[in-house]
């Protein structure tokens, strides 16, 4: 790590990580396999800023790994393909005031195939690598009740492609989360009572493209409330 000024570092990171490998999906002739862990390399330049009420921060990542590759001859499935992933991440998060905190992310990734089946597909966008991603939320105590702070959460996410080819995608998709929470003592012990709406809005869509075990496709959530109650003693 690298501090030219207070408030400003720069830093890098180099990562090598074991990831358990996928199960072979039920349409190919190894269905039920459970392919072998797989290792992934990562490596990351960033700068970090504190502005005082709000650190921000930008970095630069690279991520090789192993990808799944279908042979047409036997009607197998292995994780003997590979792809890159590079990126740009942008976050920032903090207190804008005494009573408003807002966290948020940015990312535009771009998810290449690196090595395919004689290499027909080599240079493909690789599935369930979206361009770009979004998360924002915030949150907000309520001058007008003592203890209640509502939030609110955006979540974006580019459209993916579902095969190698690239012949097919699903689209963009947005999600809008809203929640509150009251905080209160009850004979002088602390309570939180917590409600959430997750999906608010009841949009249907489809989550995800990934390979695992050959592509397949995960459909978001419905809107659903969440209520917990939380008690310090």
């Amino acid at each position: 790590m690298l501090k030219p000024a207070q408030n400003i570092s720069f830093y890098g990171n180099y990562i090598q990580g074991l990831q358990q490998g996928a199960v072979v999906a039920s349409n190919y002739v190894n269905a039920g396999e459970i392919l072998p862990p797989y290792i992934s390399t990562q490596y990351e330049l960033g700068v970090k800023v504190d502005w005082g009420r709000v650190i921000s921060a930008v970095s630069w990542f690279e991520i090789t790994q192993p990808s799944g590759l279908a042979n047409s001859v036997t009607n197998t499935y292995s994780a003997d393909g590979a792809q890159r992933n590079r990126g740009v991440e942008l976050n920032s998060y903090g207190q804008l005031t005494d009573a408003v905190r807002l966290l948020g992310g940015l990312t535009f990734l771009d998810g290449v195939l690196t090595k395919t089946a004689k290499g027909a597909y080599n240079g493909n966008v690789a599935t369930g690598t979206p361009h770009v991603q979004l998360n924002l939320g915030g949150e907000w105590d309520t001058p007008f009740v003592a203890g209640l702070t509502l939030s609110g959460r955006v979540i974006y996410t580019g459209s993916q492609y579902v095969d190698i080819a690239n012949t097919q995608q699903i689209p963009d998709w947005a999600r809008f989360d809203f929640g509150m929470r009251y905080k209160f003592a009850s004979y002088g012990v602390p309570v939180i009572i917590r409600l959430n709406v997750e999906n608010a809005f009841d949009r249907s869509y489809w989550q995800a493209a990934a390979p695992a075990g050959g592509a397949y496709l995960s459909s978001g959530a419905p809107r659903r409330f969440l209520l917990s109650t939380s008690v310090d003693f």
